[in-house]
């Protein structure tokens, strides 16, 4: 991509959006899309991933690339005895973690929202929502009361194409969860096929969906390969941005908005290098005070995670033996030709949601079922070269906390990642509940010809014993959030307003999933577009 002397010999421009990930890319378009405002893009990866990114299939090819995947790890935490932190990979690359993701479309509970709202978030109801999910979506079902067709978005059913994804569902009924059609209806309990976000057998990830067809604009300017250092300020109002490309430094001056869509870990890290946050953090990395809050890179949730992994009898699923991924090249040629076949689909095809016990009004368990087997959240892929599945459990409502801080050593670096998870004890007995539940399910005739036994956990314990065996290999589902929360101007804890703007600064907001107080109870890119979606109107109305 040109440098900005090249495409704007001001260097000047009305909006400043950095990071084209699911967020950033759904800005980008509905900023410019009305032709008045000069709009820039910047993105520190380098292209939009491609053949692989575009096969739904094909993700696992950047769970160790370094040039598309940020490759971030956490800290090592006292409450586990997970070996070396847990792996969190994000997208590197134009359409952000929506190019990498399992590509399911879910939304979680209407509750979720409300939450928000009820905390004094005005705005932020699952009412107020609905109609931007709505707004992005092209649904394969037709437009109804919760869908919608237009949009940018495709999502699409995707019927299951593994044996034991079938098999599961039967399972599910047998153990007497209810199928249900639609996990973004009426209600989210139950089990079933999710929906994605492929169209034609190709991913449509936010790049496909809503950036590319903007970049036909001449009021867009994309520049990819840039990492954004800070926010430039002058009277605590922003007006531009400090950024490296191949070496060296620019600016970029913003006449109206600088608007930070770089995700939960990247956001908060540009605040504080831009020198908002807390006084005695940024002390310690060298770094000039400009507003004092507390709050910036705090609040950090994600949905915490147990692989049950189980022997398939069947053989049928996926592995990644020396001769299956010979066998690999007949389905791989396959879909290069027709866009069909095994790698047309994504690897996480069917699920349920469910509730941990009867005290639990709404579902607080949601379970992926996957066709293979991996580890430490898909870093450790040896056990690929067993024939195996997996069950993932994961709690959508923990009550656990963790942070993200700067690494003083090294402010442009890795983040500093503490998860918190499993420290609050309720959130110890709802997982040690829903993985008991999807033992039970796992155990079902209709499984039959593909349980060969569970590799882990060892399931006759007592639950103290399931419970060490849970923290030495407590993973996560890939939806951190929070980190630049939203609440009103008296909520000590808020790092922006319902109005996305940092507090106690002028023309600077966050757009992205760091701005949720409390984490979905669900995938959490479908959320992050809707945020962004309104968050164009925000800064529209503004304007």
């Amino acid at each position: 991509m040109t440098t900005p002397h090249h495409s704007n010999a001001t260097n000047s421009f009305d909006y400043i959006i950095v990071g084209a990930g699911s967020a950033g890319c759904t800005l980008a378009n509905r900023l410019t899309e009305c032709g008045k405002y000069q709009v820039l893009l910047l993105e520190a990866g380098v292209s939009h991933g491609g053949l692989f990114s575009d096969m739904p299939s094909g993700f696992a090819r950047f769970m160790h690339s370094r040039k598309f995947n940020w490759l971030y790890r956490s800290d090592r935490e006292p409450q586990l005895t997970n070996a070396k932190g847990c792996y969190t990979p994000r997208g590197k690359m134009l359409g952000g973690s929506s190019g990498i993701n399992a590509m399911i479309y879910t939304r979680g509970l209407p509750s979720d929202y409300n939450a928000w709202a009820e905390q004094g978030n005005q705005g932020w109801s699952y009412n107020d929502l609905l109609p931007y999910f709505k707004k992005s979506e092209n649904n394969s079902r037709g437009r109804s009361k919760y869908h919608g067709v237009g949009g940018p978005l495709a999502v699409s059913d995707v019927s299951p194409y593994y044996p034991v994804s079938h098999h599961f569902l039967e399972a599910c009924s047998e153990y007497g969860l209810a199928a249900n059609p639609d996990f973004n209806g009426l209600r989210l309990e139950g089990h079933g096929p999710f929906q994605f976000t492929i169209k034609g057998g190709k991913r449509c990830s936010a790049y496909h969906a809503y950036l590319k067809p903007a970049l036909k604009r001449s009021n867009l300017t994309l520049l990819s390969g840039c990492l954004t250092e800070r926010v430039i300020f002058s009277n605590k109002r922003a007006t531009g941005v400090c950024y490296q490309q191949n070496g060296h430094r620019y600016t970029a001056h913003a006449e109206k908005e600088v608007l930070l869509c770089a995700g939960a870990f990247n956001s908060p890290q540009i605040l504080l290098r831009s020198g908002i946050g807390a006084a005695s953090e940024l002390e310690k990395a060298n770094i000039p005070l400009v507003h004092e809050n507390v709050a910036v890179g705090k609040n950090l949730q994600e949905h915490v995670d147990i692989s049950i992994h189980c022997k398939n009898k069947a053989k049928d699923g996926l592995t990644l033996t020396p001769w299956n991924l010979v066998k690999l090249s007949v389905p791989f040629v396959q879909y290069l030709l027709t866009k069909k076949g095994q790698l047309a689909h994504s690897i996480a095809e069917v699920g349920a949601f469910y509730r941990s016990s009867d005290a639990v009004k709404e579902p607080d368990i949601q379970i992926h079922l996957l066709p293979v087997m991996f580890n430490d959240s898909g870093y450790d892929w040896y056990p690929t070269l067993k024939h195996g599945f997996t069950c993932h459990v994961c709690l959508l409502r923990p009550q656990s906390r963790g942070e993200i801080r700067l690494n003083p050593d090294d402010p442009l670096g890795k983040p500093l990642i503490t998860y918190g998870f499993l420290t609050h004890h309720d959130d110890q007995n709802a997982l040690l509940n829903g993985i008991k539940k999807a033992i039970k399910i796992l155990n079902q005739p209709a499984l039959n010809q593909h349980n060969g036994g569970f590799i882990f956990p060892r399931i006759n314990t007592s639950d103290a014993q399931l419970l060490e065996q849970i923290k030495s290999r407590a993973g996560l589902i890939y939806h951190p959030v929070g980190t630049c929360k939203m609440g009103p101007v008296n909520d000590p804890a808020a790092v922006v307003a319902p109005n996305l703007k940092v507090l106690g600064i002028e023309r600077l907001r966050v757009v992205d999933a760091s701005i949720m107080p409390a984490v979905i109870s669900g995938n959490t890119n479908a959320p992050t577009i809707a945020i962004a979606e309104k968050g164009a109107d925000l800064v529209k109305a503004d304007a």
